[in-house]
Formats: structure tokens, sequence, C-alpha cells
């Protein structure tokens, strides 16, 4: 039996990312090869899309998303398409999602947010892409922005409205929280590559907010501060092309109660960051037997 959590976000305009997992997504999730990271920019054959004041991020993320290659192969855009590469099909695709998701309420007339594991099930059964998988560590999201583009939906704060040179975001908890916000991330920026002053590595993508915000309307965002707003009840979600096969789940541990309660009782020791010597083994031991079991 899956677990399915949900969670309404304080809502902004611009703002319309709800919180939905699915523990069913464990069984699907991307696996980390340990390989090295490398810089890349997926095409996109669309423009920056504009939501207006509707808030269908969610839906635009996931149009921007398809129309990158690899998920379309070429610039011949399929006629066919019920999601159009345009704000009218973000608009239908996020219509869809509030008419799926786990929230009363559907657009139109409700403006309730949906969320990006809803839009990629839908693209899924629209035949846009084979699947799709949740990466649930930094490693493995890295790894699956080299392959191809993905959905993102991270906590928004204030201070993140107005980003920097080279529409780098700004990620302050003090400047309180917006809401929810659903990105296409398409690009991995290496420190040093051409534009980036950091020193850090980077992921970038389209905001779906016009071509006059950040970047001629794209947004970059330090690793560490993505992985941050993930673990904050964030979510990724890599696309699957049609030309490639559905993901294949693997086996999922059986219900262990002890494995739980072992895992509540050592969790906030095992997280701490100051454990030296053979403290320190036992807790990356602890952290990576969670992991590996879809506990942390």
């Amino acid at each position: 039996m899956s677990t399915i959590y949900r969670e309404r976000l304080p809502f902004h305009p611009l703002l319309g990312r709800n919180i939905h997992f699915d523990s069913r997504s464990l069984a699907y999730a991307l696996q980390s090869r340990r390989t090295v990271v490398t810089g890349v920019r997926h095409k996109s054959f669309i423009g920056i899309l504009d939501q207006g004041q509707l808030g269908s991020c969610t839906g635009n993320a996931g149009v921007s998303c398809l129309y990158h290659e690899p998920i379309l192969a070429s610039a011949d855009l399929p006629a066919w398409n019920r999601y159009t590469e345009n704000e009218a099909g973000a608009v239908a695709l996020y219509s869809d999602a509030t008419s799926k998701d786990p929230y009363a309420g559907s657009y139109p007339p409700d403006d309730t947010g949906s969320d990006g594991l809803t839009v990629c099930q839908i693209l899924k059964a629209a035949g846009d892409i084979s699947g799709y998988q949740a990466a649930l560590d930094l490693e493995s999201s890295l790894e699956a922005l080299m392959v191809g583009p993905g959905v993102t939906g991270i906590p928004w704060y204030n201070s993140m409205f107005d980003p920097g040179p080279g529409g780098l975001l700004s990620v302050s908890a003090n400047s309180g929280l917006a809401g929810g916000h659903e990105l296409c991330v398409d690009q991995v920026i290496l420190p040093g590559d051409p534009g980036n002053g950091t020193g850090e590595l980077l992921v970038a993508g389209p905001n779906s907010w016009g071509t006059s915000w950040g970047d001629a309307g794209r947004y970059a965002i330090r690793s560490g501060d993505w992985w941050r707003l993930r673990q904050d009840q964030g979510d990724f979600y890599s696309m699957i092309p049609m030309a490639q096969p559905a993901p294949i789940p693997t086996p999922t541990p059986a219900d262990d109660p002890a494995g739980d309660a072992l895992w509540s009782s050592v969790r906030h020791w095992a997280t701490k960051e100051n454990h030296v010597g053979d403290n320190r083994r036992a807790a990356t031991a602890v952290k990576t037997w969670a992991k590996s079991t879809g506990r942390s």
C-alpha cells in the first residue's frame, strides 16, 4: 500500500506548488552512479513562458521540460500534443493537474495550485514521456541533469524574487516563506564556467515569469542551496523520453517496524555533522542504511 503525503503551502499568486509525495516513487528512485559531474545545458525549442497572475507554475515547468532535448528529439513540434509549446499548453496541463491532484478544487475556476508529481503522472498518461523518476539526493539529481531536464518543487523565500546577476537566487529563510514554486531545471554550471563567478556548482533553468525577470527569464541556484531547499519538503523528478523504456521498479523493503523504530531513535544523532572517529563511521553506516531502505 502506498503512503501519500500532501500539504498546501502559503499561496502567492506566482507560487502554485503544493507538497505531494507518494511512497511508490521510492521503487523507481534514481540511484547515484558515482560519476563525475560535467556541465551541460539541454536545448530548449521554446521561449520563456509567462504565467501572469495564475498559480500555474507546475504546468509551466512541465511544458517547459517537455519541449527540451532529449524529451523532444527535434524542433518539429508535435501538432497533436494537447500541451502546446506556449502558455495555453501550460495552462491546459495545470488544469488537468488540478483535476487529478489530491486537493479540493480545480482550475477553472479554482486557482488551487498543484504539484510536480501529478504533472509527471499526467504527461506519462498522455504519452508525452515514457516515465519519470524521483532523485532523492544531490548526487543522483546532478547525474540525472547530465542526461536530461526535470522539474523541481522548492520552498520559495521572499529574497528569491529578486535574483542577482545571471539570475542567481539569494536564498534567505530570514526573508520569510512566500510559498512553493515549481521550476524546470535544464542546466548544470561548473565552477569556473563562463558567467559563473561564485566558485560553486550551480543548476539553472527557465522560470515562468517572462523575460524581464532574472537572466532574460532564467534563474540559477547554488547546488547546495537547491539541496537544502529540497530537504525542506522539496522534490525533483527527471523525465524520460518516449524513445527510451519506462523505468523498472526496484524491490522495496517489507514493512519493518523494528527498523522504523531504530531510525526514529537514532536519526537525530546520526544526522549531526560533528562526529569523529568510530562515531563518524557508525553515523555514516546508519545514514547509508536509512537511505537504502527509503527512510531518509
